[in-house]
């Protein structure tokens, strides 16, 4: 009997439950196992923390936002102008964030942006500031918006557009009144997957923002600066405070799909 068992069991099987348990659940229990009453009270109890929590908040809503707005942008050119250089140009350079490494997207934001531009935003430019942390973390997220956007306006019935544009809407209106309310659940999905990755960008955010405490400090160097300091228990709590903030983050798309779902087969 235990060698028909064993017949049964998938190679894929015995390499992915001992390596996902691995690899993936047991680092973040690790972080977990190790958060301490010491490490609480001396991270809740210090503002910087505090100061960090809503610089990445503030900062991940409006990349995430512009975000989706961009690739909203991009997705008017997927369906009305899929043959023109533009379209051509974005779809190739939208995947371009996620293969740089995210010091060469930060140092290409500090060249581009962190000099006195225009002459009035100074002698650092936008370099240093929540405005450099929101365009960093943008820099980095956008594609996961544009991407899902793009992928949900393949699936649009063409004949919906087709019919709106026989009716004499122009290419804009019929984008705005049909195809804007049929991408509503990518539109959210696109959102909170930016905000996500926006969450946890440390590397174009310290190249371009800083690690000013108080200022500029995010979540993510926030931890990098408690271990740098040997404040080991301070970088757990933090660390423990965004994996919950992630795994709500995660409930909520999963919660969302699943109404989204169960509306569309009732439907």
């Amino acid at each position: 009997m235990a060698g028909n068992f064993m017949r049964k069991v998938s190679i894929w099987e015995v390499l992915f439950i001992p390596l996902f348990f691995l690899l993936i659940v047991f680092p973040i229990l690790a972080i977990l196992g190790n958060v301490t009453i010491e490490g609480m009270t001396k991270t809740f109890g210090d503002p910087i923390f505090w100061d960090s929590v809503k610089n990445t908040l503030v900062t991940a809503f409006f990349a995430a936002l512009l975000g989706v707005l961009l690739a909203l942008g991009f997705g008017y050119f997927y369906i009305f102008h899929p043959g023109t250089v533009m379209y051509k140009i974005a779809d190739f350079m939208n995947d371009l964030p996620i293969a740089l490494p995210h010091t060469v997207a930060g140092l290409a934001l500090l060249l581009a942006f962190g000099r006195n531009m225009f002459g009035f935003i100074g002698p650092t430019g936008l370099a240093f500031t929540l405005i450099a942390v929101m365009l960093a973390m943008f820099f980095v997220s956008y594609p996961l918006a544009a991407r899902t956007i793009a992928s949900a306006a393949e699936e649009i019935d063409r004949e919906q557009i087709n019919v709106a544009r026989t009716l004499g809407d122009t290419p804009q209106k019929a984008y705005r009144r049909v195809v804007i309310p049929l991408l509503g659940e990518a539109i959210f999905s696109g959102f909170v997957l930016s905000f996500s990755r926006s969450l946890s960008e440390f590397a174009a955010v310290i190249m371009f923002g800083g690690n000013v405490p108080g200022m500029t400090q995010v979540l993510a160097s926030y931890v990098f600066t408690k271990v740098e300091e040997g404040e080991v228990s301070m970088a757990v709590t933090a660390s423990a405070f965004c994996i919950l903030l992630s795994l709500m983050l995660v409930l909520i798309l999963r919660m969302r799909g699943r109404l989204h779902a169960r509306s569309a087969q009732s439907a």
